[in-house]
């Protein structure tokens, strides 16, 4: 019966997640990012239905009929970070502009390194406590130098590079990542073990802001990091991430400062270099 219920409360949220929300917000998107809208709201359902049935599970009329307290090593947890976002240089394809610069490359735009910030919410489940899932979200901006792309190859009487005046990419990035750790100098305070290097993969939504435009595309996020437990509660955390974005469009962009505007389309690989906090706990109510 129990399970019956809490299959029930996952359908019931899900459906809620994935068909009334994104009716009211369908108006406020481009016909062309259905797809990414699709993905991102289906991300969010899944995140919502394991929410709401968690708490379900952990609720207090659920522990008056005989929820364990002390359900084994997995734990729930919740983190906040900040770090460096690195883009590395990249050629963007002058892909929708009036001749003679459609087909063209614009050479080398160069990234600013730039700060980040995140917040991350997850659980390892007791009965394979070394496997776990969160859903993070972080945000990052890289500033782009003006006078920088030169065309490939050069158009006679044109400006000599793309990008006339500065840009920035402001990204914010929504993931959900499968976990993978494992547990050194275990004692009876931390039972799985308080140094744990993890590894973690998982699908998301980048939607990238610059000056003229907004992109957002499916993104696929590897990580790898260590995490330092200093009570059972409270541990810190240092992560290396990679993304890796195909195809990303970015339109209305000028060639020079006042030249005719078109799409430019590259790939957007990223790193991010984080050091952060996160707390620790077995219940989401009582002790």
């Amino acid at each position: 019966m129990k399970k019956r219920q809490g299959l029930l409360i996952l359908l019931i949220s899900t459906m809620l997640a994935l068909f009334i929300t994104p009716v009211q917000t369908r108006a406020a998107f481009k016909p062309k990012f259905d797809l990414v809208n699709v993905g991102a709201w289906s991300l969010a359902g899944l995140a919502v239905s394991a929410a709401v049935y968690y708490m379900h599970k952990n609720s207090p009329a659920e522990r008056a009929k005989g929820y364990a307290e002390n359900l084994g090593p997995g734990e729930w947890y919740l983190g906040a970070y900040t770090g460096l976002s690195y883009l590395p240089s990249a050629d963007w394809q002058l892909a929708n502009y009036p001749p003679p610069f459609q087909g063209r490359t614009a050479k080398n735009i160069v990234y600013q390194p730039g700060i980040l910030g995140g917040l991350k919410f997850g659980r390892y489940f007791d009965t394979y406590p070394w496997l776990g899932m969160e859903v993070e979200t972080n945000f990052s901006r890289n500033n782009i130098r003006g006078n920088q792309g030169r065309i490939s190859p050069p158009v006679p009487g044109a400006p000599k590079n793309a990008l006339g005046g500065a840009d920035w990419f402001m990204i914010w990035d929504t993931q959900v990542n499968l976990l993978a750790r494992y547990g050194f100098y275990k004692d009876k305070e931390v039972n799985f073990g308080r140094l744990q290097p993890y590894a973690g993969i998982g699908p998301g939504i980048e939607i990238i802001y610059g000056r003229r435009d907004s992109a957002k595309n499916f993104a696929i996020e590897a990580l790898a990091g260590i995490r330092y437990m200093f009570t059972q509660n409270v541990a810190i955390f240092g992560e290396y991430k990679f993304s890796y974005q195909f195809d990303v469009e970015y339109e209305d962009v000028l060639i020079g400062k006042n030249q005719p505007a078109g799409t430019m389309t590259f790939d957007v690989p990223h790193h991010r270099f984080i050091l952060g906090v996160s707390y620790h706990f077995k219940n989401l109510y009582g002790n």
